[in-house]
């Protein structure tokens, strides 16, 4: 194989691998969440497509929020369509959450809880999956469905701190014990949702951050069996 041949083999590779390609990025975020302590770190992970170096449109997101229930892990999945309106729904909060921290500082506001004037609700598409003790899932659950939102809650304690909060979901259940029928004994488990918890501005902004599409287009996945169709 001559020089001018390989020349033109890393040429047509270069051109493919900047035509097509898929980026993602696992970032970590801050969230005050329950027992934690502050600044705990979680983790988001964010892919999109990108072509000829622009990109196109995200491709997924997933996220491990807090969970109450002991020994337990939330991966909460959110399809392409539906991150856009997710991101929205952050920056919502985040400016609220900044008007009205600064009005209960202002105030000397204490021992205060109100729902926030913001709220997404999943047209389907955002999918909360549990794992106890990294054991297959225990419980899928699809937010297509009418009544559920992701509501976020102001609050304040008795000391002056406040907070913005929602969850996935109140309560989830799942079925152990062997299949449903008669003659079988069903387990019905009940488990707690995914909690975001946040005390401050840049902490809902670490979680914005991870879709931040220059960090995404600086991580190309390696992906090279792509290139051998």
């Amino acid at each position: 194989m001559n020089m001018k041949t390989i020349r033109k083999k890393i040429l047509t590779l270069a051109m493919i691998l900047a035509s097509v390609n898929v980026s993602g990025r696992q970032a970590h975020f801050m969230m005050s969440a329950f027992g934690q302590g502050v600044n705990a770190n979680y983790t988001c992970n964010v892919t999109a497509k990108f072509e000829n170096g622009k990109f196109m449109h995200y491709t997924g997101c997933t996220i491990f929020p807090h969970t109450k229930t002991p020994n337990a892990k939330v991966r909460v999945s959110i399809d392409a369509e539906e991150i856009p309106r997710f991101v929205d729904f952050l920056t919502k909060v985040r400016d609220k959450y900044a008007e009205w921290d600064s009005i209960a500082h202002a105030g000397k506001v204490t021992s205060f809880t109100k729902r926030m004037p913001v709220e997404l609700k999943s047209q389907g598409g955002i999918w909360s999956i549990y794992y106890v003790d990294n054991k297959p899932p225990r419980s899928t659950f699809d937010m297509n469905k009418k009544w559920e939102y992701l509501i976020p809650f102001f609050s304040v304690d008795q000391n002056g701190n406040s907070r913005v909060e929602w969850s996935t979901s109140k309560l989830e259940y799942s079925a152990r014990g062997g299949r449903f029928g008669l003659g079988n004994t069903v387990e019905i488990e009940r488990c707690g949702g995914g909690e975001f918890v946040f005390s401050s501005v840049r902490e809902i902004q670490s979680l914005i951050d991870c879709f931040d599409i220059g960090h995404l287009s600086e991580d190309t996945i390696e992906n090279k069996s792509m290139l051998f169709q």
